[in-house]
């Protein structure tokens, strides 16, 4: 190579097609000035140009190109940190944001036919603290009703007590 030592990684990346768009004014600046750049940077582009015209891609069977993709695939997958929505759960990989919008979407839904359960409840019915009320107290009187008869028994001696005391 007939090139400048500092210049041989820009020349091969600008053949490429790869130079940045930042380095590439100074690049031609030094085109201008060096030959040996110049005539290394046409004799690499019409080697590219003679190698792409002459050589042609092989072709896969539909086999050997899905192997090769999931040779790929199964390498790049292996060495992806895992993260802890995407732990098995039941064999199922999570994902957040759809599983959280699911969520969301689930919770206003619930929310949405609880509350219209609720408003039609407190429209038809009485309040439920009043019934209840009524209900423990209704309780307390069945529980202590042999005990209210037996005042009223102690109630009829009594007064038949008071009668005889009158007449006596």
């Amino acid at each position: 190579m007939n090139t400048c030592a500092d210049r041989r990684e820009t020349l091969l990346l600008d053949v490429y097609g790869e130079l940045p768009s930042g380095d590439r004014p100074a690049w031609e600046r030094h085109l201008e000035t060096c030959a040996g750049c110049r005539q290394e940077r046409r004799k690499l582009v019409r080697l590219l140009e003679v190698a792409r015209k002459s050589m042609t891609a092989p072709a896969l069977s539909p086999e050997k190109a899905k192997q090769l993709r999931d040779a790929i695939t199964g390498s790049w997958m292996a060495k992806r940190p895992t993260r802890w929505w995407q732990g098995p759960l039941v064999g199922v990989r999570l994902r957040p944001m759809p599983a959280l919008i699911t969520a969301c979407l689930l919770l206003l839904a619930l929310g949405w036919f609880g509350w219209r359960e609720f408003q039609t409840r407190t429209l038809n019915e009485p309040n439920p603290d009043i019934r209840e009320q009524i209900m423990v107290s209704d309780l307390e009187v069945i529980e202590n009703l042999d005990l209210l008869e037996d005042m009223d028994d102690i109630g009829r001696v009594v007064q038949v007590v008071d009668d005889r005391d009158i007449i006596l």
